[in-house]
């Protein structure tokens, strides 16, 4: 081989091989794709596709069914009912953004008066109760409620708040007035903490002595400053049909409009 072919066949070889790491450099991103939670494959830290690990998306498996405890329907006045369901979250760091709903009110002889269907969101780790108000039975009288969430529920990670924050956001001065005609109960919701609440609900739930509900009620604040209390008054138009023996009232912050 001669001194110009040797320089041509050197020549043709760098050629190549700068077109092998041009093309090398071009498809590695390709083949060799970092994990994410959105490439509909299991891997990196995944426990399953998309989800687990170091994603936010909950792996279904690893999930607990939200417990209905019980489902009513409480007197308000004439034949308008608040419809109630007390639920369990026993997830622990778990939650969901946005969860369709649905009440189904039958008479007594079991037929179907009505349903009420709406959104919510489910907070980790937390009993919380579900309340529609109004729900007029007619000339009916109601026997049952039942209630379901609709599939599909979005499961993701997300760290309870009252919980974490026990000490900080409590509830106090808790004071019934069996009044005839106006039957109310008040208290105070304390943020102690130094990060403020955003808008909250706060749910009242009246139990008799054998701790069978009662009745219920709801109200709503829009914000809840750092190191200041608000006061929150529940109302009802009517007399209860009993004395009641225990006030438990729920604080309700949705985790996904909160920046801790």
């Amino acid at each position: 081989m001669t001194w110009a072919s040797r320089r041509q066949f050197q020549y043709f070889v760098g050629l190549v091989v700068f077109v092998g790491l041009v093309v090398f450099a071009f498809l590695y991103p390709i083949i060799f794709q970092k994990p994410t939670c959105f490439d509909s494959k299991q891997n990196g830290t995944e426990t399953g596709v998309d989800c687990g690990g170091t994603c936010s998306l909950m792996c279904k498996e690893n999930i607990i069914n939200p417990v209905v405890v019980w489902s009513r329907a409480f007197l308000v006045t004439g034949n308008d009912f608040n419809l109630v369901s007390f639920i369990e979250n026993r997830n622990k760091d778990s939650a969901v953004a946005e969860a369709s709903y649905e009440f189904r009110i039958y008479d007594t002889n079991n037929i179907l008066l009505g349903t009420r269907t709406g959104k919510t969101f489910i907070p980790p780790n937390q009993q919380f109760a579900i309340f529609e108000p109004r729900f007029s039975s007619g000339q009916s009288i109601i026997k049952t409620v039942t209630f379901e969430f609709l599939q599909p529920l979005i499961w993701v990670k997300k760290p309870p708040i009252l919980q974490t924050s026990q000490q900080s956001i409590n509830v106090s001065n808790i004071v019934f007035d069996n009044n005839k005609d106006t039957p109310s109960l008040s208290a105070l919701v304390n943020n102690n903490s130094v990060r403020d609440i955003p808008e909250f609900d706060a749910i009242a739930i009246l139990y008799d002595a054998n701790h069978n509900a009662i009745n219920a009620s709801k109200t709503h604040k829009d914000k809840l400053l750092n190191s200041t209390s608000v006061p929150i008054v529940f109302t009802w138009p009517e007399l209860l049909p009993s004395e009641p023996v225990t006030k438990d009232i729920i604080i309700l912050i949705n985790p996904f409009l909160v920046s801790f």
